[in-house]
């Protein structure tokens, strides 16, 4: 059974995860331009000071609501696969949480990941590539030029008066072409096939 995140919570239950999980809701419902802490505390049934016990900006709930649209998003940094396909999957993934909701992609564009979360998921991914024979340095390099492209991706879909029935196409092509340019730098590992 699916949970409504349209409904507010009762004020009893009222959460950092119940308060994320409504203003997530009320982005698809009004946009980011109209959401502000007056009409999502008018949502959830409090008034808005009572929000600031939970996150002290609005500026601060969107980073966590960003956090909470990446969630599982991006797929870990042990997840099997090769270095493509897991790649592949994270980029995918930016682009669909971002398409998931009205403005999610300026949402993302704008947010400040968790800096604690974000540090070691940065370490294990890095750490991957690494093992994977990319440099320290191509290794940051690819995860800049990725999420990048996938945002930037979003931001145009978003941002278009009409979609654009090639968007899926183009975009893999594009993620096709960036793999292709990593592999071309990447050193040959043991056991690597023969190109």
């Amino acid at each position: 059974m699916s949970q409504d995140l349209s409904a507010a919570p009762a004020r009893e239950t009222l959460t950092r995860e119940a308060i994320i999980a409504r203003a997530l809701a009320l982005l698809q419902e009004v946009g980011l331009e109209a959401l502000s802490t007056r009409r999502l505390a008018a949502s959830l049934g409090i008034s808005s000071p009572s929000l600031y016990w939970h996150f002290a900006t609005m500026a601060e709930l969107r980073d966590h609501m960003a956090d909470a649209l990446l969630a599982d998003a991006l797929p870990e940094p042990d997840a099997p696969g090769s270095w493509r396909s897991w790649l592949a999957l994270g980029a995918l993934g930016i682009r669909r949480v971002a398409l998931s909701h009205r403005d999610g992609a300026r949402l993302l564009a704008a947010s400040r990941p968790n800096a604690a979360r974000r540090a070691l998921r940065i370490r294990g991914n890095l750490a991957r590539l690494e093992r994977e024979g990319f440099t320290l340095d191509q290794a940051g390099g690819v995860f800049i030029a990725l999420s990048r492209y996938a945002l930037g991706a979003a931001l145009a879909e978003q941002g278009a008066e009409t979609a654009d029935p090639r968007a899926e196409d183009a975009f893999t092509f594009g993620l096709e072409a960036m793999l292709n340019g990593f592999a071309a730098v990447r050193r040959p590992r043991p056991g690597d096939p023969a190109a």
